[in-house]
């Protein structure tokens, strides 16, 4: 595995936000690949990471990790969000200010059932 999530963009906004903003490799490994979930009914996929910046929210269902691609659904505004392509690496760089995009590190894997933001 690539360590693409870990480049030096993304690791000079960390020291702004005071944490890494992806979990350790451990962690990354549970996550499905890009499209292995197809088969799963929406119901049943389970949101593996939760990053935010303000009102806006990225839940992370699957993630190429050598890429850092992701597909997930992203709600940069109260109550409207759709579900796409997250470039991991581009939205851990951003740096417009504070707050910078923060990792959720309380968040543990949630299927969209138990998610009120998704239902």
């Amino acid at each position: 595995m690539t360590d693409i999530l870990t480049t030096t963009q993304i690791k000079a906004v960390d020291k702004k936000r005071g944490h890494r903003f992806c979990p350790p490799k451990k962690d990354l490994a549970k996550i499905p690949g890009l499209y292995e979930t197809e088969e799963v009914s929406i119901q049943d996929k389970i949101a593996h990471l939760h990053f935010f910046s303000g009102g806006a929210d990225w839940y992370i269902f699957e993630l190429d990790k050598d890429t850092g691609v992701a597909f997930g659904w992203a709600e940069l505004h109260p109550g409207c969000g759709e579900w796409g392509y997250i470039d991991l690496v581009e939205l851990g760089s951003v740096d417009v200010g504070f707050p910078a995009v923060e990792r959720d590190c309380w968040f543990s894997p949630t299927p969209i059932s138990e998610l009120d933001k998704l239902k």
